[in-house]
């Protein structure tokens, strides 16, 4: 009996080290690429513009899978299996849809039937046959862990610059290399736009889908007004619940998902149309009553450092139309990027600070909203503070990534240095109550919205005009 207390004393001990520095039973197999062997694998992969991109499903049992093929061997068929031999399968056929260039076809698969804390293995069907599998390990459904990274804007400002291409690449391998080392429990990232520069170039896209990391972790991808540049968004992502709307055009969608008590809400914030992203939140509200936490993305940074309170835009167009929606359907915390400064704000509702937010606390039951705004892994900016602002991130020349862990009835926001996990800033969030919007409040605040939806069309008519004369968004 008492050999086995000292087992038993012995294993919890070993327990309480591994929670104390973070070890897991999960890890991300890829290592630290030097620039040299960065670039090597640059070379290798740029012209090829047939990398798989792993993205969220509908909900944590669900994956989307998307890869370019040539029309004449494109086949969209993905095998999932527990074995890296492959054995006991399960077979997806998805479908093939037109692609940017006319010598290829892209392939969109969904596989389904996920099980938390398992690894996986899955191999699509590409030019040359099977490919090698890769590996997802699949984490914890009810309480897990997810980043965000901002503006990873492949290309930078720059065009057609091959050499700023790689480098930004770089930047990105290397923060998910930090961030997926010292948090090896992430099950997915969030960006909130801004994925490449051009909106048009496949060697953009394929440098975002070049890090050793990118084909074991699921992406969902907002869009950002220089992915709005082109259409190459519309090739090269599968994002679940895309909602086309009323009035939406062109590349213009919104999409949401679920992954366990928590809904995403993503919205493309280069569209004024209010009326689609109202009811794009209307939608998955009601088909997701029960959570217990709502996430908003966007891109435009509302609330972020660097703006003032009458940037005719960001902090008065953009507010009037997305607020009132977060308000509405009982948003808790909001992610922006844009402003390329790392920024969070105290708890705002109806545009005004109504509590302090300060950095390491927690807050029960709070009233407002959290807006989070992350820089830049293509250059990020000096920063000032504003009437919003709880923290702010001083050091330009450092890139950033942001985690949100849901255990039980909390949610943890921890903003890290890029370069070596240091932690600058971190919330914690304590929700016991969980209510849905009565469908009574949210009819009331809808009238008054009606207006908002009405200007949102006549502006986006407007802007629709305005993009076809300087040749696209900004």
């Amino acid at each position: 009996m008492k050999k086995t207390l000292r087992y038993l004393s012995a294993f919890m001990a070993i327990l309480m080290v591994m929670q104390i520095f973070g070890v897991s039973g999960f890890a991300f197999d890829s290592k630290p690429l030097t620039q040299n062997e960065w670039q090597e694998r640059y070379d290798t992969f740029i012209t090829s513009n047939t990398l798989p991109l792993l993205c969220v499903g509908r909900d944590q049992t669900e994956l989307n899978l998307t890869w370019h093929a040539a029309k004449e061997s494109a086949f969209p068929e993905v095998k999932l299996s527990e074995n890296e031999n492959m054995e006991a399968a399960a077979t997806f056929t998805g479908e093939k849809v037109e692609a940017e260039n006319e010598n290829q076809l892209v392939c969109r698969v969904t596989m389904t039937g996920i099980k938390e804390n398992t690894t996986y293995y899955y191999s699509y069907h590409g030019e040359n046959g099977w490919s090698v599998p890769e590996k997802y390990e699949s984490k914890g459904f009810d309480d897990f862990k997810m980043m965000v990274v901002g503006d990873i804007q492949i290309g930078g400002q720059s065009t057609d610059n091959p050499d700023e291409q790689s480098r930004i690449g770089y930047v990105w391998q290397s923060v998910l290399d930090e961030a997926l080392t010292k948090n090896p429990d992430i099950s997915f990232l969030l960006s909130p736009g801004d994925n490449i520069s051009t909106g048009k170039s496949a060697d953009e896209w394929q440098t975002l889908m070049m890090p050793t990391y990118v084909p074991n972790l699921p992406m969902a991808l907002a869009i950002g007004n220089h992915d709005k540049k082109g259409f190459a968004y519309n090739y090269y992502t599968f994002m679940p619940n895309e909602y086309f709307g009323k009035y939406f055009e062109g590349l213009d969608r919104d999409f949401w998902f679920r992954y366990g008590d928590v809904l995403f809400l993503v919205f493309d914030a280069t569209s004024a149309s209010a009326a689609d992203h109202r009811a794009m939140a209307e939608e998955a509200v009601k088909a997701n009553p029960d959570v217990k936490w709502k996430i908003a993305t966007m891109h435009q940074a509302l609330y972020g450092a660097g703006y003032s309170p009458l940037d005719p835009e960001t902090t008065i167009l953009l507010n009037a139309v997305f607020q009132p929606i977060f308000d509405m359907y009982g948003v808790d915390l909001v992610l922006t990027g844009h402003s390329h400064l790392q920024s969070r704000s105290d708890f705002i509702k109806n545009g005004l600070v109504i509590g302090k937010a300060e950095s390491g606390k927690t807050y029960k039951n709070p009233n407002g909203i959290i807006y989070l705004n992350s820089n830049a892994c293509c250059g990020t900016s000096g920063t000032f503070n504003n009437i919003f602002s709880a923290y702010t991130f001083e050091d330009a020349d450092v890139v950033t990534y942001t985690t949100l862990e849901f255990s039980g009835d909390s949610m943890k926001v921890k903003t890290f240095r890029g370069d070596n996990s240091e932690l600058l800033d971190s919330v914690t969030l304590s929700k016991t109550k969980f209510k849905s919007p009565s469908p009574f409040i949210v009819f009331l605040k809808r009238i008054p919205y009606m207006i908002v939806e009405f200007l949102g069309y006549v502006y986006l008519k407007g802007d629709e005009i305005t993009v076809k004369i300087r040749g696209g968004h900004f």
